[in-house]
C-alpha cells in the first residue's frame, strides 16, 4: 500500500475529528443558561459531537482494511454518515428559536461547513479505493 493509498483514506477521518474539536470548542452550541440547564441547541450539538467521532473512527478504520469491498463498504457508509451530519443542527435536532443565537449563527454554519469537506474527503476516499480495483484488476 502506497503511502498516497493511505493518506487519501484519512483526509476525512482528520476532517472529522477537527469537526469534532471545533463543535465542542470553538464554534460549539449556545453556553448554559444562568441556572446551569441547558438550551434545545446543547443536544444538538452532542449528536453533532458523538456523529463526528463515529465518522473519525469509522474513516480511520477503512483507511486500514485490506479486503478493498469492506473497505469500500465503509467509506460508503461513513460518506452517508457526513450528509446526515449536514442535517442534524437544525433538521434533525431544534436549534434555539432565536436567529441571532449562537446555534445558529456559529455552530450550524460549522457543522455544515465542515461535514460537507468531510463527505468531499468521503467521496477523495471511494474514488481512490475504486481506481485501486481497477488497477489490480488490470
Amino acid at each position: 500500500m502506497s503511502k498516497k493509498d493511505l493518506v487519501i483514506p484519512l483526509v476525512p477521518a482528520a476532517l472529522s475529528a477537527a469537526l469534532l474539536a471545533g463543535g465542542v470548542t470553538v464554534f460549539s452550541a449556545c453556553e448554559p443558561r444562568p441556572d446551569g440547564t441547558w438550551m434545545h441547541c446543547h443536544q444538538c450539538q452532542n449528536s453533532v459531537a458523538a456523529s463526528a467521532a463515529g465518522l473519525a473512527v469509522f474513516f480511520a478504520t477503512a483507511a486500514f482494511i485490506q479486503n478493498k469491498g469492506a473497505r469500500l463498504a465503509l467509506q460508503v457508509l461513513c460518506l452517508l454518515g457526513a450528509v446526515v451530519v449536514f442535517f442534524i443542527p437544525g433538521v434533525i435536532c431544534p436549534l434555539c428559536m432565536m436567529k441571532t443565537m449562537r446555534c445558529h449563527t456559529v455552530f450550524q454554519p460549522f457543522v455544515r461547513i465542515m461535514s460537507v469537506l468531510v463527505a468531499g474527503g468521503g467521496v477523495a476516499a471511494v474514488v481512490n479505493t475504486l481506481k485501486q480495483n481497477k488497477a489490480s484488476q488490470a
